[in-house]
């Protein structure tokens, strides 16, 4: 089983997150990093359809063959994930800002580690060789077992974003990073 099989469609849906701003006239650009980033992360906190569809999209055959249904395991997986935005900070000359944010989730890297030691506990007190279909759907079982009981943990993290010809502010391709740093730390 691949260490990280769950990690890939999850993080794929969370850093959907960053979406492009337009900085032409109306609120600063500190206020429209701060409200994108707001709306973002309340999608992703509350659970949004849009959010769970993306996940459910994401998690292809895999989330199917361990018998775990995506929503429910997304639901599971953000249970007491919060965030908390802290200094934007704006170079308009630049064309460049950074919004630190303090991201409350689950550890991927401790979930992955807990997965690991409990399920090859399991696997060496089998009497007898399930059958493979058997062996996912319990691997399935002990990955929504130590997800749930997974404790959360503060990461903050910088995104970085940049302004183009247009005035269109949007989020670098670090936010892809700075996302995983959050959710393996």
């Amino acid at each position: 089983m691949k260490k990280k099989l769950l990690l890939a469609p999850l993080m794929a849906v969370l850093v959907a997150c960053v979406v492009v701003l337009s900085g032409c006239g109306g609120p600063s650009v500190e206020e429209l990093i701060t409200k994108d980033l707001t709306t973002q992360f309340d999608e992703v906190k509350n659970g949004g359809d849009d959010f769970l569809a993306g996940l459910e999209e994401a998690s292809g055959d895999e989330f199917k063959q361990l018998g775990i249904d995506p929503k429910e395991y997304a639901k599971s997986y953000l249970e007491g994930f919060g965030y908390k935005i802290g200094d934007v900070t704006v170079d308009e000359d630049k064309g460049t800002a950074t919004a630190e944010v303090t991201i409350t989730c689950k550890s991927m890297n401790q979930i992955v580690e807990d997965f690991a030691t409990q399920y090859q506990e399991k696997v060496t007190a089998l009497d007898s060789m399930p059958s493979d279909d058997e062996l996912y759907k319990m691997a399935g079982q002990v990955m929504v077992d130590v997800t749930k009981a997974a404790k959360t943990k503060d990461t903050t993290v910088t995104f970085k974003y940049s302004c183009n010809d247009d005035g269109e502010w949007s989020a670098d391709d670090s936010a892809t990073n700075e996302m995983m740093k959050a959710m393996m730390s």
